[in-house]
């Protein structure tokens, strides 16, 4: 359901500075992207946060977790757990069905 993400700008504004330091150099990428973003994905109706997992520097899957407004009337604090929650359960679902026989 579609709602005035722009009231949240300033918290998206900050969920991409928290993701941008937290992910730095690791084989996860997270980019938090709006309409205003250049790679914002077209087909997508709100904000989201990328989530883009490395098997090598060329190779990667990908998850993107739109930022629903009910995540937004969180304090970000919660919504960081809440997103960090999702790339885990992400990563371990790649993780199993690479590693694990699925």
């Amino acid at each position: 359901m579609r709602y005035d993400w722009t009231k949240y700008e300033d918290k998206i504004k900050e969920l991409k500075e928290i993701f941008q330091k937290k992910t730095e150099g690791a084989e996860v990428e997270v980019d938090v992207l709006t309409p205003n973003d250049p790679e914002f994905d077209k087909n997508m109706a709100l904000p989201y946060v990328r989530v883009r997992y490395y098997q090598d520097s060329e190779h990667f899957h990908e998850l993107k977790i739109e930022l629903l407004e009910h995540y937004m009337q969180k304090p970000t604090e919660e919504v960081v757990k809440l997103i960090e929650h999702f790339i885990q359960e992400f990563e371990a679902e790649i993780d199993w069905s690479e590693y694990g026989g699925g």
